[in-house]
């Protein structure tokens, strides 16, 4: 992201587009510019990504020219707080651009302005009481909310047991069960694969996940460490509790690993019923992931994923371009990015629960509504578009917007 700022022109003004003629001559003219808001940017971060959670939202708002507050997630603070340590101390950043606040936020809301930004990670329930603040609501604060995902990855007919892409379909499933205990909201909740081909790749995966080794992250044999906290555990749980209500478990379960410690065994389940409502409502944040059985065609797939009311990224292994059109335009309206695999791209592509600053993170609905990242996109929220009108002379030269072909400049 910060590479990409090199193409930002010099000065707090940038162009948004090309100039407009708005009369019957060219000497009336309209450009829309970027322009800073002059308030503060306000980050409230979520627990499972302590670095990347919060540098991510700050080189947004600090390359948009706006001073940031940061505030971690309660299980991880102390990780923040080094980070942010070793922020201060090496002087990269101007003297008040950044500060870090641990624990409650107080009435840090209520002094808000309309000048300001709120962006929040965290619960799509916390994130819908942030958007109905009061003082947010009178001054119209900007408001970016990243929540909860129920992402889906989706399994065509048409890949062959043994195909690179197969291949990539498993171990990207194994992946986002195992990584970070499953704590991330881009991991894959719902596996859907075609009924006929259900045994075949449940046996596999469980397979897979049985050789995982939960345990102390400091042990070099451990695959999977523990869950951020008590309440966290309390949590997951519960929630494989209820989902099993209408799934079998292939592997893992509820049951405590160990008398002490935070953990989890990672846990496939098989869904008795892939139309059941709380494999599309209730996600377990947690090494969890269910296998929904679906009748192979590119609607039945799309209707099942688009079940999740809105997410961050599904992904879609298919080598059929007719078939993997059909899903992805079917989706795309629910999702904030479609990540798709065929034979001809595995070995080549990043795993789909992994952000790029290149492209957007975040999705409609239950996801939260927001967008961030996105290259210059993610500066968006931190800035205010604004139409110059006047002599073409004056708003063309003075704001760097280049005149269209076949136009001319009045002297």
């Amino acid at each position: 992201l910060f590479r990409s700022a090199k193409a930002l022109p010099e000065g707090n003004v940038l162009a948004d587009g090309d100039g407009i003629q708005l009369g019957r001559t060219a000497r009336y003219w309209g450009q829309h510019v970027l322009v800073p808001r002059p308030g503060v940017a306000v980050h409230i971060n979520a627990f499972n990504f302590p670095a990347w959670g919060m540098l991510e939202k700050m080189a947004c708002a600090l390359l948009a020219g706006m001073p940031v507050v940061e505030k971690p997630g309660t299980p991880s603070a102390l990780v923040a707080w080094r980070i942010a340590q070793i922020l201060v101390e090496s002087k990269l950043l101007p003297e008040g651009s950044y500060q870090f606040l641990c624990g409650s936020a107080g009435d840090l809301l209520d002094h808000m302005g309309p000048q300001d930004a709120l962006a929040f990670t965290g619960s799509s329930a916390t994130g819908a009481k942030l958007r109905g603040h009061p003082v947010l609501v009178r001054h119209n604060v900007r408001v970016n909310v990243e929540a909860d995902s129920l992402n889906a990855a989706v399994l065509a007919p048409d890949v062959d047991a043994g195909s690179e892409a197969y291949g990539a379909f498993l171990a990207n499933v194994a992946l986002d069960i195992q990584q970070k205990a499953g704590q991330k909201c881009t991991a894959t909740r719902r596996v859907l694969v075609p009924k006929e081909r259900v045994d075949e790749f449940v046996a596999e995966l469980t397979a897979q996940l049985s050789r995982l080794v939960v345990g102390d992250p400091a042990d070099a044999k451990t695959n999977v460490g523990p869950v951020a906290s008590a309440d966290a555990l309390r949590d997951v749980r519960a929630g494989i509790q209820k989902l099993l209500q209408y799934a079998r478990a292939a592997c893992g379960g509820a049951e405590a690993v160990q008398p002490k410690g935070y953990f989890v065994r990672p846990t496939l389940l098989v869904a008795i019923d892939s139309s059941a409502a709380a494999f599309h409502e209730h996600e377990v944040f947690g090494p969890c992931a269910s296998v929904l059985p679906y009748d192979g065609s590119a609607a039945g797939a799309a209707a099942l994923c688009n079940r999740g009311g809105g997410g961050l990224v599904s992904s879609v292994y298919s080598n059929d371009s007719k078939w993997l059109g059909a899903v992805v335009e079917g989706v795309a309206p629910w999702l904030g990015r479609v990540w798709t695999m065929s034979d001809k791209l595995a070995g080549h592509a990043t795993a789909p629960g992994l952000v790029l600053p290149h492209t957007n993170h975040g999705g409609p609905g239950r996801a939260g509504g927001g967008e961030e990242l996105g290259g210059m996109r993610g500066l968006s929220l931190y800035l205010n578009r604004c139409a110059i009108q006047g002599f073409q002379g004056f708003v063309a030269g003075s704001y760097g917007a280049k005149t269209p072909e076949g136009a001319t400049t009045p002297a």
